[in-house]
């Protein structure tokens, strides 16, 4: 693997760059028609891909979704949801979420645009996916050429009934191929990607299953969960995974924007994945 730009600290020259690469968030109104077909109604959703400096190395910030959830439980994701009939926009979505979710100021993010969106086999809904950068302070931006400043991780606060982990993936797990396995996304051959490994890179691991351990037993205890019969990590098209790992939507739109950002190349068509 030989991406072409080095993971450097994110600066606002590297910033400037990716806004380049990636589509315009500016949406037009109305949307464009969906183009799948579903017997339930589909919706719109948001995700914002958080980019981050984190003792100054340049991190994605994820979450792994709490496991009382009905949808994508217990899985690596990128915080977002659905559109709200008070939001002015999907990008108000993606910002809104994210601080209902980790606390995450929406006046301290700096969107640099957009990817292509895809649909949700879970949510029956249409996920867009923004990127933005996280800055220590609020607007008015830093246009200073070193490395900029994030928010501190001691300022996010997971919403423990939708979260129950914060993962800081490092941009370079991307280029460690002991982090990395191929596979297809939904299963088609024509569409091969990297699923990664990111155990490692739990936020403050030991105290978060403390945390999860004693939520287990709360759960046990008051028979809180409310689907027992859902299987954790598993998509409807029979993709799974039983790691804590980016897989699914949230490794395709990753796989994508590291694509188009030059963190790692695609992985090559029609070879079988080592599961």
């Amino acid at each position: 693997m030989s991406p072409s730009t080095p993971l450097e600290p994110f600066c606002t020259a590297i910033l400037r760059t990716l806004r380049r690469s990636l589509i315009p968030p500016n949406l037009p109104r109305p949307l464009p028609a969906h183009t799948v077909r579903s017997s339930k109604p589909i919706s719109e959703s948001a995700i914002l891909i958080p980019l981050m400096n984190i003792r100054d190395q340049p991190h994605l910030l994820m979450e792994v979704r709490g496991r009382g959830l009905r949808v994508h439980a217990g899985e690596v994701s990128f915080p977002g949801g659905k559109s709200d009939q008070t939001d002015d926009s999907l990008v108000h979505t993606a910002l809104r979420e994210a601080q209902e979710e980790l606390a995450i100021p929406p006046s301290h993010v700096e969107i640099l645009g957009m990817l292509e969106p895809e649909y949700s086999l879970g949510n029956k809904s249409r996920v867009w996916p923004f990127v933005g950068f996280i800055h220590s302070d609020p607007q008015p931006f830093p246009s200073i050429p070193q490395t900029l400043p994030s928010l501190p991780l001691s300022d996010l606060t997971p919403n423990p009934e939708e979260v129950s982990s914060i993962i800081t993936l490092p941009l370079s797990a991307l280029q460690d191929p002991s982090k990395l396995s191929i596979h297809y996304f939904r299963l088609d051959l024509n569409k091969p990607y990297y699923r990664i490994d990111c155990k490692d890179y739990l936020l403050n691991q030991h105290k978060q299953q403390q945390q999860q351990q004693q939520q287990v037993k709360g759960d046990d205890r008051h028979g809180s969960d409310q689907n027992p019969n859902r299987t954790i990590g598993l998509e409807e098209n029979g993709e799974s995974s039983e790691k804590l790992e980016v897989w699914g939507l949230s490794g395709w739109f990753l796989n994508k924007l590291a694509k188009r950002a030059g963190w790692m190349d695609a992985p090559p068509k029609g070879i079988s994945p080592e599961d």
